[in-house]
């Protein structure tokens, strides 16, 4: 581990190496950059005071490896962007260099076993891009749903009556019983107002828990950060996770 270690340092070292060759080669990038390279030397001393051959350690590196490589891509935007940090519950939109709006998110809780079998909850990390502009989503329970409650999928599933606005779908879905609601795939309403779609299965949406590992997944926001967000970002916008 500890030469595995090692070798993510160098690759640091690689990459302050590029964003200098990059910047001798644009000079107009040159304060975006010098931020980058300063926190660059400070994290690779901080690393190398740090290193052990705990598992941990390796951990914290490969974190610092996806979030120096991101800011290395987000350094280079021009227009309008996203920026989730899942360790800080914080999320902010750029344009450029300047800060548009921030505010607190939750994310996935990770891996976790469920009769058996081993359900990976992760918020990915990576460069992702708005899929999809969402009004009134609906939330198709998957079956880790009943599973971590600890009952079996339901075989006949409450079906909502043919063309039923969702407005409608709303007020028969809370109409049921708690003990009905459970037999009911489709939720309206549950996600909130806007979501979201930044990758198959994830979504920017609300949540009632938001900071912290909370979800499946997914970056749960407060109903109006969902709304803020959803005007603020176009689509394909640079969706940075780290």
């Amino acid at each position: 581990m500890f030469w595995k270690a090692i070798s993510l340092i160098s690759l640091i070292c690689i990459i302050a190496l590029g964003i200098l060759l990059y910047n001798e080669n644009n000079p107009r990038n040159a304060n975006s950059t010098k931020n980058i390279v300063k926190y660059l030397v400070e994290t690779i001393d901080t690393l190398r005071a740090n290193i052990s051959e705990r598992e941990s350690d390796i951990s914290l590196l490969q974190y610092y490896i996806e979030k120096l490589e991101l800011e290395f891509e987000m350094s280079r935007e021009k227009g309008r962007y996203l920026v989730i940090n899942r360790h800080a519950s914080q999320f902010c939109v750029r344009e450029g260099d300047a800060m548009i709006y921030e505010g607190t998110c939750g994310v996935g809780v990770g891996k976790r076993k469920l009769t058996g079998r081993i359900y990976d909850f992760e918020t990915p990390a990576g460069l992702f891009a708005v899929q999809r502009k969402i009004v009134d989503p609906w939330w198709y329970r998957p079956d880790w749903f009943w599973k971590e409650k600890g009952i079996s999928v339901p075989k006949n599933m409450i079906q909502y009556p043919k063309g039923i606005s969702y407005n409608a779908a709303v007020a028969f879905y809370n109409s049921l019983s708690e003990e009905d609601k459970l037999r009911v795939r489709a939720v309206p309403g549950y996600l909130g107002k806007y979501a979201l779609q930044i990758s198959d299965g994830i979504y920017i949406h609300y949540g009632r828990q938001r900071t912290g590992a909370v979800s499946h997944g997914c970056i749960r926001v407060s109903e109006k950060d969902a709304e803020t967000l959803y005007h603020l970002l176009d689509l394909d916008a640079p969706v940075y996770v780290y």
